[in-house]
């Protein structure tokens, strides 16, 4: 009995942000740092600033792949995150509204595992809290946008993720004293509840040099409430049972896949006719970040002649995790560097500082980050004329890649007996990405 229990209880867990967020969305994008929220020039603008939308006058269509593969060590031994590999496709479709540019777009990253996927370790194993579930997560938005000046756009969109509540049923015989004889048939109800979150932006062209913008994302969590109910006899198959029609009733309510609210703003700077500075400055609101692990209401059991040998006292009150807002600045480089009659080649470079949210781990809870440095490059092509009368207007193909290093960090336990202990925190992340672009 008490190890079906605690198995069910390992069913909740926890999780956070979304891979876009971590590693950028497109090609073109990633190479250049993300900083894309005035200097996007595509689909992708479904992603970095949906107002960006508005300005483009051709059907937009991009598909790509892109993969994260993160090597991340506690005290030199690697965990074992899994890599974010998905397919990225986004859609722009421009027209007329009362005489004015209108733009509707999509965007998706599609996983390649899983749409989401949830795991969970002991409440005391350190674990990465921006990296452990983050692989498993779909994006998908619906966005709009409209010109308001020739230089001023606005756009805003829905993002969608959803919500879990469901039981998990136990039916059976519960071996005992030999708990491997167990026969329980198990049945699982779940109901998903769509949530969506907005996100919005502004973008303007203040100087025939420079362009401006600004977006919102909003914040997200994943609710996982699950009730489990286990009923059945105890004892020994073809025996008496030692308990008829015991039950064990327990419900858990976990939070997932946390995604802070963020407020980007940045520029566009062309500093030559061939080269442009793109500069971004985001504020993530990760002090909304509650404990991720399971909130478990005191059990509803009863098994008969043991119920005088059973007392669980109260589950303890998760401790707050203590996260803090940041600021994250990102900046990009794009030179044209060649362009003739048909073709155009570009190379492009970015940086990228994220300071920690999470502070040291000092006391009982393990959620792991470091502060991280990444730093990207790419390249890209375009043949002008398309491929001929099929497809006339200019094709691209963009490549991006990057490593992100985490500064390596110390966690000391207050507790001189604390279950886990001092460790070492540190790894990296090699990144990469394709993206084609097509415009009709």
């Amino acid at each position: 009995m008490k190890r079906a229990v605690i198995i069910l209880i390992a069913l909740a867990h926890q999780a956070h942000a979304n891979p876009a967020d971590m590693f950028g969305f497109g090609a073109r994008g990633a190479a250049m740092g993300g900083a894309q929220v005035a200097a996007a020039n595509d689909g992708t603008a479904n992603y970095y600033n949906p107002a960006i939308l508005a300005r483009l006058d051709t059907i937009r269509i991009e598909a790509g792949y892109q993969i994260a593969s993160p090597a991340l060590k506690v005290d030199d031994l690697d965990n074992a995150v899994d890599s974010s590999r998905g397919s990225v496709i986004d859609i722009a479709v421009p027209g007329q509204l009362a005489g004015t540019r209108f733009t509707i777009g999509a965007m998706i990253f599609l996983p390649d595992e899983a749409l989401t996927r949830l795991r969970n370790e002991s409440a005391q194993k350190p674990r990465w809290a921006l990296y452990d579930n983050l692989p498993q997560r779909l994006v998908f938005g619906a966005n709009a946008a409209l010109a308001i000046t020739d230089d001023l756009m606005i756009g805003g969109g829905i993002s969608y993720m959803a919500a879990t509540k469901g039981v998990v049923n136990l039916r059976g015989l519960v071996g005992f004293p030999r708990p491997e004889l167990s026969n329980l048939d198990l049945a699982i109800d779940v109901d998903l509840d769509t949530i969506q979150y907005p996100v919005a932006g502004v973008w303007y062209h203040a100087a025939d040099w420079l362009d401006l913008g600004a977006s919102y994302r909003g914040g997200f969590y994943l609710t996982i409430d699950l009730a489990f109910n286990l009923k059945g006899d105890v004892g020994s198959p073809g025996q008496p049972p030692a308990v008829s029609n015991g039950h064990v009733d327990l419900h858990t309510v976990s939070q997932d896949l946390f995604q802070p609210a963020q407020w980007i703003v940045g520029f566009d700077a062309r500093v030559s006719s061939r080269a442009h500075l793109a500069m971004d400055l985001g504020y993530h609101r990760w002090s909304t970040f509650q404990n991720p692990s399971a909130h478990i209401d005191p059990p509803d059991l009863d098994l008969g002649q043991f119920n005088q040998f059973i007392n669980i006292p109260p589950f303890p009150p998760l401790p707050d995790p203590h996260f803090h807002d940041i600021l994250v600045p990102r900046a990009g480089f794009e030179w044209l560097a060649q362009d003739d009659d048909a073709h155009r080649w570009f190379a492009r470079a970015g940086a990228i500082y994220e300071p920690t949210p999470a502070p040291e781990q000092t006391g009982e809870s393990n959620f792991i980050d470091n502060s991280k440095i990444t730093l990207t490059a790419g390249a890209g092509y375009e043949l002008k004329h398309g491929l001929g009368e099929i497809i006339p207007r200019p094709v691209s193909f963009d490549l991006s890649l990057g490593i992100t290093e985490l500064v390596p960090r110390e966690h000391r336990k207050v507790s001189p007996v604390d279950a886990v202990g001092d460790y070492r925190s540190s790894g990296h992340v090699l990144e990469a990405g394709i993206l084609s672009r097509w415009q009709f």
